[in-house]
């Protein structure tokens, strides 16, 4: 697997979009895509910028494809970091819903008092 590959794969393990990668990193979406289409070769400046952005993450694997992705003995904090994660994106999920449904039950009301 070349280098751009691997970086490829750490957007896709580590963001939700090259937007997002893009801005955790400093890289710009530009050169990103460059990297993804074999335009671009990812520079040494890029690797430090991820690394930076990630810490998790295995330099010599990012370089050079050998060893895991991440750093031994930080995949379980990368789980529990991804679990606590979750646990704040379910309860923002759960405020935006009663939130909406508020406003339905709101607008529900408005329209039954409009119509009678």
């Amino acid at each position: 697997m070349s280098i751009n590959k691997r970086v490829e794969t750490l957007i896709d393990k580590t963001s939700n979009s090259k937007s997002d990668f893009s801005k955790a990193t400093g890289i710009s979406t530009v050169i990103l895509s460059h990297i993804s289409s074999g335009r671009n070769k990812v520079s040494l400046t890029a690797v430090e910028q991820i690394i930076k952005a990630f810490p998790t993450i295995n330099a010599e694997w990012i370089l050079t494809g050998k060893g895991q992705m991440y750093r031994d003995g930080l995949e379980n904090d990368i789980a529990e970091e991804l679990e606590s994660a979750l646990i704040l994106l379910e309860d923002e999920h759960k405020r935006y819903t009663k939130s909406m449904e508020s406003k339905i039950s709101v607008l529900r009301r408005t329209i039954a008092a409009l119509k009678s």
